[in-house]
């Protein structure tokens, strides 16, 4: 017999992490586990923000190393599909960009599941139970106005908990700013402002249409992770299990009854919670022979449940990078950090010692813009559009491409070159970057990242086999809808357009890294070479209608057909928003946190248990 907790929680991501906190916070009297695959993923070394964008190829263990199949519109490239292992799970190896999205794709949610939950209205409210907000430095407001979500959020403190006297407590997300700002970033943004784009004073005010600065998931200068920021000083209801990798769900008849990893069997008195994320949430559910039966069959895994919708619809974004050389003698980034990986070693040990040092301050602000393209609108490929997703893409507040820039400048070294092709393979680097001819020393360069929003390509997650440590089979089928191409056609050209604009023109000598023309197949051909997942992956056990055939867990996150076990991560999302999906992840959790609390706190008002929905009074 195996031990037994109250409620199991299957994976410590962004969504994991915050519910454990929540349920163990309101149920004081009831066991909750939350069981991890990964390690704890303390080493101070891999937590400084300087180094975010390197911790997914330099952190050991961190990382669960998928790649996709070969992708036929990509050059038949297999696509890094990196996916956090550990403790905070992604939030321990993403670039910390925090963004909650445009108003209408949550109005949209809300619209297809029938639940205005989901509405804008409401997210907002939930937000501000997840994010403790900082200022920018004061010499840059001008640049940021947030309005009353500074210092506004109060924890959790839902009214939810009150009738049944539950205490509260204040776990939060700190999301701001880097201390320190690059002269060089309030001249690049004053030249694009007068060049007539328009500022995007707060991203995340539900418009997020124009430019301005990417708010982070900082504390000081370390990232801050699900981890971090809601297993710290755990309540002592609360166990955390680390190294243990569950490898079915556990079923009798219709009831869950808990989880079986390689060396034991965990029972859960009421439910079991998937939170293993997009890939291995589907996963984990196919190998217990929740899914498509047809797929389940060929593998000789006995069929539990037949949903057709699990391990299906699955969404992602792709991004590319153009790259502009800069006049000499303009301000640039130390070349220091990336002068050797000797270096670069020496920096991060220096920051995990003190939080001094090149990594205190490395990767500063960044430009983030979010713009529409009237020639997408006008395309024949939007008019092919289901009319749903039409009026989506064409809402006031829906964006159809994304701009990222570090803003200051860098300078080229073969010894950078060496660091970046050698040991970062995997990332962002075309191969037109930095270490080719087309940029060498002394240059100073640029790199603008153009992500792709609202494409229509849906893929799949299947098995390789029935044994739980071979891993999934995931085809995201990039660029396959003829929408999706055109999307990428003209978010470069809109790209270009923007890097060529006199603000910007002026204090650069020439491109990198672009297309070789700004025609339909130089840019389909430069895309196929360059282009690479944001890795937001999300929908594989998609919310939904009740009667839609495709739907996997309803508004309550239960799994449809089973009793006891619910779905709390981004693979519940219906459609791929437009914003990077980590404060999306901590709202799916806080949603489902508030759901179970009012749903358990009202039976216990009544005097009544817990039961099963096929054994309740009707």
């Amino acid at each position: 017999m195996g031990s037994t907790y109250d409620f199991v929680i299957v994976g410590a991501g962004p969504a994991g992490c915050l519910l454990a906190r929540r349920l163990a916070t309101a149920f004081r009297d009831d066991q909750i586990l939350l069981i991890e695959a990964g390690g704890d993923n303390k080493a101070k070394e891999h937590q400084g923000f300087g180094d975010r964008n390197f911790t997914l190829a330099t952190a050991p263990g961190f990382n669960w190393g998928y790649k996709t199949v070969p992708q036929e519109h990509l050059g038949r490239r297999e696509i890094d599909y990196s996916r956090g292992k550990g403790l905070g799970g992604s939030t321990a190896i993403n670039f910390c960009a925090w963004t909650r999205g445009p108003s209408s794709d949550y109005d949209r949610w809300a619209q297809i599941v029938e639940d205005g939950t989901w509405s804008w209205r409401n997210v907002q409210e939930r937000y501000k139970k997840i994010e403790n907000v900082a200022e920018p430095p004061t010499e840059y407001r001008r640049y940021v106005d947030l309005g009353d979500k500074v210092s506004s959020a109060n924890g959790y403190l839902s009214n939810l908990l009150q009738p049944s006297g539950l205490t509260t407590e204040n776990r939060e997300v700190k999301v701001g700013f880097p201390k320190g700002w690059d002269p060089d970033f309030g001249h690049y943004l004053d030249n694009i402002y007068r060049d007539g784009y328009p500022r995007a004073l707060d991203v995340n005010s539900g418009d997020p249409i124009g430019l301005g600065v990417l708010q982070s998931s900082i504390s000081d200068t370390s990232r801050v992770t699900a981890a971090t920021a809601f297993l710290s000083d755990a309540p002592a209801n609360l166990t955390i299990l680390t190294g243990h990798v569950v490898e079915r769900i556990v079923v009798d008849g219709r009831k869950v009854q808990g989880v079986a990893t390689e060396s034991e069997t965990i029972f859960a008195r009421k439910e079991v919670i998937l939170s293993a994320g997009a890939l291995d949430t589907p996963k984990l559910l196919l190998l217990s022979g929740v899914g498509p039966k047809s797929e389940l069959e060929k593998l000789d895994i006995p069929c539990v449940k037949d949903l057709p919708g699990i391990g299906k619809n699955l969404q992602d974004r792709l991004f590319m990078e153009l790259v502009t050389i800069r006049k000499p003698g303009m301000p640039h980034r130390s070349s220091y950090l990336m002068s050797s990986p000797e270096t670069l070693e020496q920096a991060r040990k220096q920051w995990a010692q003190d939080e001094t040092g090149p990594f205190s301050d490395f990767f500063l602000p960044q430009m983030i813009g979010y713009m529409k393209s009237q020639p997408l609108v006008e395309s024949e490929e939007l008019r092919a559009l289901d009319p749903e997703v039409k009026a989506a893409l064409q809402a006031e507040t829906a964006p159809h491409l994304e701009l990222i820039s570090v803003s200051v400048a860098y300078r080229a070294s073969s010894a950078q070159a060496l660091l970046l092709h050698l040991n970062y393979p995997r990332l962002i680097l075309p191969r037109q970057h930095v270490g080719t001819a087309s940029v060498s020393s002394p240059e100073q360069y640029i790199g603008t990242a153009v992500g792709l929003m609202s494409l229509q390509s849906r893929g799949t997650v299947t098995l390789r086999s029935k044994n739980p440590a071979d891993p999934p089979i995931v085809d995201p089928n990039f660029l396959h809808e003829a929408f999706d191409k055109r999307v990428a056609i003209e978010a470069v050209r809109e790209a270009m357009k923007f890097l060529n604009s006199p603000g910007l023109k002026k204090d650069h000598v020439r491109f990198a890294a672009e297309p070789d023309s700004l025609g339909d197949e130089d840019i389909l051909a430069f895309v196929s070479k360059t282009a690479v997942s944001m890795w937001h992956m999300c929908g594989t056990v998609a919310m939904g209608k009740p009667d839609s055939p495709d739907t996997c867990v309803d508004t309550d996150f239960r799994l449809q057909g089973l009793d006891g076990l619910r779905v709390v991560d981004m693979s519940v999302a219906p459609f791929l928003p437009s914003a990077h999906t980590q404060a999306i992840a901590y709202l799916i959790g806080q949603t489902a946190a508030e759901k179970m609390v009012a749903e358990y706190s009202e039976l216990e008002k009544q005097g009544r248990s817990w039961k099963p929905s096929n054994e309740r009074d009707e």
